[in-house]
């Protein structure tokens, strides 16, 4: 087992990742070394990083020893465009990097303009049932291989994909049995349940429009870089977190345990984070 960590700022790193997670998980997940350091953004197309961000990740990464690897998220037009200049960029300065895509278009853009570079499927590829209601009592016979998996991971390997990014879902198929020669790596400890293009965040801090749909059209400010919070509810024995566009909830002890035979990677996140 290897470990990778995401964090809000390019900063110093722990000395064992397991110390971002909860008390509780720090027996349960195994040894191993930090080998990578994410950054990025998974689900909002206005937190890609600018080329200054994304050279303080690298260099960090760098001076480490560490892979350094870029999250991306579903986008526009004008977000592909933006994620085609930032990567040529890094590549042109010399830098060395993994490129995580959710959306197929990034993926066309990869194999198109970086037919060599790194590439892996990110968490929204999988669309395997993630109800936070259901997680609270997980069935273990649901995590087991499924067809539709594996035909996932067969059309992402002729498209020269290295590695498949998920949560601890509650079907379990998508990661497979490591038959394939595909990194199979696992985000831990925040499952995202949802996420969209419509952001409450964005409108809130709009302060001089107080139309909702209005708001939501404007440049947006990001002002959840550096904010979320939990959002209790009364059909949960835990709350959720809100983090921009995106809802998340900690994994169940249960999850990680039917999950950790099937991961090569465990990607620990500071916080819950869009």
């Amino acid at each position: 087992m290897e470990y990778a960590v995401r964090l809000l700022n390019p900063g110093p790193l722990p000395k064992d990742p397991r110390r971002l997670c909860p008390v509780t998980w720090r027996k349960l997940l195994p040894d191993g070394p930090l080998t990578a350091l994410y950054f990025g953004s998974e689900f909002c197309q206005d937190l890609i990083p600018d080329i200054k961000e994304a050279e303080e990740f690298c260099a960090l990464a760098k001076d480490t020893g560490l892979e350094a690897v870029l999250l991306t998220p579903v986008v526009r037009s004008d977000g592909l465009s933006l994620l085609q200049e930032l990567v040529t960029e890094l590549k042109n300065r010399g830098w060395s990097l993994t490129v995580v895509f959710n959306d197929l278009g990034v993926l066309r853009m990869l194999n198109n303009d970086h037919p060599q570079g790194k590439r892996q499927a990110g968490r929204l590829i999988n669309r395997a049932l993630r109800d936070p209601r259901l997680a609270e009592q997980p069935q273990e016979s649901q995590i087991g291989e499924t067809a539709r998996g594996g035909q996932i991971r067969a059309l992402l390997q002729r498209f020269g994909v290295a590695g498949l990014e998920t949560d601890p879902d509650l079907e379990g198929s998508y990661l497979g049995n490591g038959e394939a020669e595909l990194l199979r790596v696992l985000h831990l400890p925040y499952i995202f349940a949802t996420s969209g293009r419509n952001c409450l965040f964005k409108a809130e801090a709009q302060q001089e429009h107080q139309n909702f749909a209005k708001n939501l059209s404007r440049t947006c400010r990001v002002p959840c870089r550096q904010r979320g919070y939990s959002v209790d509810r009364s059909d949960l024995d835990h709350p959720l977190w809100r983090a921009g566009n995106t809802l998340f909830y900690e994994a169940t002890q249960a999850l990680v345990e039917a999950h950790l035979g099937r991961a090569d990677r465990i990607v620990i996140h500071e916080s819950p984070m869009s």
